[in-house]
């Protein structure tokens, strides 16, 4: 039985014991364990192993790779009409199993640009349990044929251009149904220039990116970064929900260009992120709505210390029956260009006082942040927070992403990375 309101500092110090080197790290850590792969199962432990075993690969098959780090002289091109294929490391433990390429800076790149590619018709494919970085492109490249791909337990380090990129297939679709979930995107310092984003995905229907952290999404002194979330060029359904933005110049964009018909971005929802920009970290607007009509904002946090006027903007007048709803913000909501929504039950006075601890991205409403609790109605489509506990806990929820109290904790535990 759980007597206190909260256990999240325990969880803490055991994803910190695991090996998580910063207090972030608890945002998509540790990830719940993943079922027992059944089909056959081909066990590699050096990267030949790995290359021949990507080669051969058919459906029904997981590729278990065991711990070490693997120095790819090529591209793993998973490529070819099967479907239910997995790459994932053996433990659930994502640094145990490292994939390396030549450098995000190595022009020279050989028979490496990439790290995963998928193509030819794949369906349902699964990454998992396993780091990839220092890719002179994308660590994944999903393109067209591919379809319900999931990222899972990953941390993708040091991209030269876009961590996950999701491409268009020239005809009005592309690839539908990703799932990113648990997932750490980082740059140890900043992207080599400002053409990068974490996920990037064209023309693709009904993608969900949940659970992850985004870390230093951001370009050298004097450049901007494209956003750590992008789902645009005729994208459409996608969910952006209890994410975690760390130092990031633009955090989540469901649109981004005036494109007018199809819309750049239709529908969707961003809900429950915890987004921080720490003094010094210039950038742009945190949440963008452009050209996204029927696109939902529902219960954010979000601190970006003044470095730009808007923490979100609806913007071109294909942006209607947009939903702006019980954020918490240190910045304003603007509109721009003849964008139109329904805005309500959001507050711009957050501000570190009200937090368990800002500085530490520990975005909790403290029991004294009386601004914040117990202030809105409930919405349909943000039924729980950050944590995946019910609203409300109080008389009415709270704004922003999480809901302040104790609940009934269910019998069976959530799967939620932070019980309190």
């Amino acid at each position: 039985m759980i007597g206190t309101r909260r256990v999240r500092a325990v969880v803490f110090a055991l994803a910190l014991a695991a090996g998580a080197s910063r207090l972030e790290a608890a945002a998509a850590r540790p990830a719940p364990a993943l079922p027992t792969p059944g089909g056959t199962i081909v066990n590699v432990s050096t990267e030949a192993q790995l290359q021949n075993a990507v080669t051969q690969l058919h459906s029904n098959t997981t590729i278990l790779i065991a711990p070490g780090t693997y120095v790819l002289t090529s591209t793993l091109y998973i490529n070819g009409a099967f479907a239910n294929v997995s790459l994932r490391g053996a433990t659930n433990n994502a640094d145990d199993v490292v994939l390396r390429g030549p450098g995000m800076t190595n022009a020279a790149y050989g028979n490496t640009p990439f790290g995963v590619w998928t193509g030819g018709g794949v369906q349902n494919v699964v990454i998992a349990n396993l780091t990839i970085r220092d890719l002179y492109y994308h660590p994944i490249i999903f393109n067209p044929g591919t379809q319900a791909p999931r990222v899972y337990n990953v941390r993708l380090v040091n991209a030269g251009q876009q961590f996950i990129k999701s491409n268009p297939d020239g005809s009005g679709g592309g690839v539908n149904n990703g799932l990113v979930e648990y997932a750490v995107i980082e740059y140890d310092t900043t992207s080599r220039d400002d053409y990068t984003n974490g996920v990037d995905v064209h023309t693709g229907q009904n993608w969900i990116v949940r659970h992850s952290l985004f870390r230093n999404i951001r370009a050298p002194q004097g450049q901007l970064a494209g956003p750590a979330v992008l789902m645009w060029n005729g994208t459409s359904g996608s969910i952006v929900e209890a994410n975690t933005f760390v130092d990031c110049q633009r955090e989540i964009a469901v649109g981004l260009i005036d494109r007018g018909s199809p819309h750049d971005h239709t529908g969707g929802i961003v809900r429950n992120n915890f987004i921080v920009r720490r003094s010094g970290v210039a950038g742009d607007v945190a949440i963008g709505v452009f050209d996204s009509p029927g696109t939902q904002v529902l219960h954010n946090t979000i601190l970006i210390a003044g470095a730009y006027p808007n923490a979100i903007e609806y913007r071109f007048s294909g942006s209607t029956s947009v939903v702006i709803a019980n954020n918490l913000l240190d910045a304003a909501i603007q509109a721009r260009d003849g964008a139109s929504a329904t805005v309500a039950g959001n507050s711009a006075q957050a501000a570190s006082a009200l937090f368990v601890g800002a500085a530490a991205v520990d975005l909790h409403l403290l029991s004294s942040a009386s601004a914040a609790i117990d202030k809105v109605a409930v919405r349909a489509n943000a039924a729980v927070d950050w944590d995946g506990q019910p609203r409300p806990i109080g008389a009415s929820a709270d704004i922003g992403a999480d809901e302040y109290g104790t609940p009934t904790l269910p019998s069976t535990p959530l799967n939620v990375r932070i019980v309190r």
